[in-house]
């Protein structure tokens, strides 16, 4: 058992870190979305969605898009069973009409309010095996590296490590 251990083990030191990160991003949206889909009728992505709608009050879809760092489809999908199951509402800008504003509804607001605290839960269960030098220093890390994501984004992937995109796609 130790050495089937150890070779797990030796096995995540060789993976990419981008692997890694996604695969541990996969795991806790598991076990969060299991408590999300019990509790409040919830997918990971409405939550998200309505965890940024909350905290951002009368914010675009295109801006939840942004600091959920997810598609613009997969955003509108949950605003619309959001906005369905009257947990969001949308309200037109008042200096553009065309825009849609959304807000959280107060029933919105509850499940945010009573999920935050799982969510804590959760995270605390999660590092439970750091000291508090190490969960400071995750922290920092984190930071430093959504630094580095976000302006890889924003340069575009391509560019930022010198691959030319058209010579190495495979025609459709």
């Amino acid at each position: 058992m130790v050495d089937a251990a150890r070779r797990a083990k030796d096995e995540r030191a060789k993976s990419l870190t981008v692997d890694r990160l996604v695969t541990l991003s996969n795991l806790v949206n598991r076990g969060l979305a299991r408590l999300y889909s019990v509790r409040f009728g919830l997918s990971i992505s409405e939550w998200r969605v309505l965890t940024v709608i909350a905290r951002h009050p009368g914010i675009s879809a295109n801006a939840v898009s942004e600091l959920a760092a997810m598609d613009k489809v997969r955003v509108s999908r949950a605003v619309s069973r959001l906005l369905e199951s009257g947990h969001v509402e949308r309200r037109s800008d008042q200096r553009d009409r065309r825009r849609g504003l959304l807000f959280a509804t107060e029933e919105g607001l509850e499940i945010h309010a009573q999920a935050v605290p799982i969510a804590r839960a959760y995270e605390v269960k999660l590092m439970a095996g750091l000291n508090g030098e190490e969960a400071r220093l995750l922290e920092d890390l984190f930071g430093t590296l959504q630094d580095s994501a976000d302006g890889i984004a924003r340069e575009g992937f391509g560019m930022a490590v010198g691959l030319d995109l058209k010579a190495h796609c495979k025609p459709r």
